[in-house]
């Protein structure tokens, strides 16, 4: 009875120890995310639209010879520029005061030719976070695989380290039934298939209600064992019979 009892401690044991642990698994995301890229874009464009509206209003209202339409136009627009710092209020003021043609050509084009450099370079910020995404979605996707791989090749182990375990146990089940020793040949054979379904046990939906079940058997069977008391049985009567 005491070494059944250890026997299924012992097998209670491995189930507990082979229970899944949770693992953790790392994500990327692009720097910056697409997303939040074309969002910022839009939001850039959106402003830009309505800048680009207001100061052609304002000048609309300049050449009809409406100031008071032209100054709140462009205190609309200035509500979505940064504030001008000293040093481009004095570059400005200079050119005004200069009043040159030719230097107002050369400003507009090199205007033009800014934005134009902005816009090519916001298009290729664009297609590297995208290429970036992609890069990053690729190596997530190698992750899952090569995590995939290893719990494989661990559950594989497992198994192979309980079917030794087992083939010992049918082993000794067939030295036991040689030497004559049926029921301790059927319990070691017992016990062994028990050990070699335990990796499929592990895998299975029915782990935690098996795990559950022998630690109550386990519970049940040691309350009887260390617990039970033996029925008193009447001691015989020595008395010799009285003679007659």
């Amino acid at each position: 009875m005491r070494s059944a009892l250890i026997t299924i401690i012992l097998i209670n044991a491995a189930l507990l120890g082979g229970c899944a642990t949770t693992d953790t698994q790392g994500t990327g995301t692009a720097t910056p995310p697409v997303n939040d890229l074309a969002q910022i874009g839009s939001q850039i464009d959106k402003a830009d639209a309505r800048v680009s509206a207001g100061v052609q209003v304002a000048r609309s209202a300049n050449a009809q010879g409406k100031p008071a339409v032209v100054e709140k136009e462009l205190a609309v627009v200035a509500s979505y520029l940064p504030v001008p710092d000293p040093h481009n209020l004095g570059y400005i003021a200079e050119r005004v005061r200069r009043n040159d043609p030719a230097e107002y050509e050369r400003a507009m084009a090199a205007g033009a030719k800014l934005l134009a450099v902005i816009d090519a370079n916001w298009v290729k910020a664009e297609q590297d976070a995208a290429k970036n995404k992609q890069a990053l979605d690729n190596a997530n996707a190698k992750v899952l695989e090569l995590t995939a791989e290893v719990e494989r090749v661990k559950s594989e182990g497992i198994r192979n380290a309980f079917t030794v375990a087992a083939g010992a146990c049918f082993l000794a089940a067939l030295g036991l039934a040689i030497l004559g020793q049926y029921i301790r040949a059927g319990g070691a054979f017992a016990v062994g298939g028990g050990i070699g379904a335990l990796p499929y046990v592990f895998a299975s939906e029915y782990f935690l209600p098996t795990v559950a079940g022998i630690a109550l058997l386990v519970v049940v069977m040691g309350a009887v064992y260390f617990f039970r008391k033996p029925n008193p049985t009447p001691t015989d009567d020595q008395t010799p019979p009285a003679n007659p």
